[in-house]
């Protein structure tokens, strides 16, 4: 886990270039406590508030590239802003939460800190933003392109063919694709042939 108090210092090895001063500065106009973490399977980023001391935290996820990590952020961000001005009387990710976020990625657009096809991907979301980025199909696949261990055989789920065999997991288990349902992806693992339902958004390896 890493912490700091000079911010610039913390957050420079996590951010796209041109992001840094105005992310600083958006981030010391509202006092809160930011811990870059460890990779979390459940979660991207989170924001907890303390009502009691008003010591609140922002966590990131330290794996991200550089452009999720912005992203994610700003997404905190929105969080910490929309608790200060309206506390528990909103909805988590409501209208007015959708308002702040907008207000605090948007200055990034308009600066061309994002790579085009990120920049289109993000303001077709941002249009009706959600509880999270991997919510949204267009965006997650192209912020993986930026993905720091990427390879040509790493693909979201969503994007190989029915039937087709992949690998998923630190043990690295051979699973194949069946049909997707409402929100998942039934599929089976190859060598016992049980039954598991995939987020269309995972990253797997695709065995051609």
């Amino acid at each position: 886990m890493k912490k700091s108090t000079d911010l610039e210092n913390a957050l420079e090895p996590f951010l796209p270039e041109g992001a840094l001063e105005l992310a600083c500065e958006m981030l010391r106009m509202h006092p809160h406590h930011l811990e870059i973490t460890p990779p979390r399977a459940t979660k991207l980023g989170d924001f907890t508030p303390d009502p009691k001391h008003g010591r609140h935290v922002l966590t990131v996820n330290g794996n991200l590239n550089k452009y999720a990590f912005l992203i994610t952020l700003m997404h905190e961000l929105a969080h910490l802003i929309c608790y200060n001005n309206h506390r528990d009387r909103v909805k988590p990710h409501g209208q007015e939460w959708k308002s702040y976020f907008k207000q605090t990625l948007g200055p990034f657009l308009r600066r061309h800190v994002f790579p085009e096809d990120v920049a289109k991907a993000i303001s077709g979301y941002l249009l009706n933003p959600g509880a999270s980025t991997c919510t949204d199909v267009h965006l997650s696949k192209v912020l993986v392109r930026y993905d720091k261990n990427s390879h040509p055989d790493v693909k979201l789920l969503d994007d190989i063919p029915l039937h087709a065999r992949f690998i998923y997991g630190r043990d690295h288990r051979v699973f194949i694709k069946g049909e997707k349902l409402r929100t998942r992806i039934r599929c089976f693992e190859e060598k016992t042939k049980h039954e598991y339902l995939f987020s269309p958004l995972v990253k797997i390896k695709h065995l051609k």
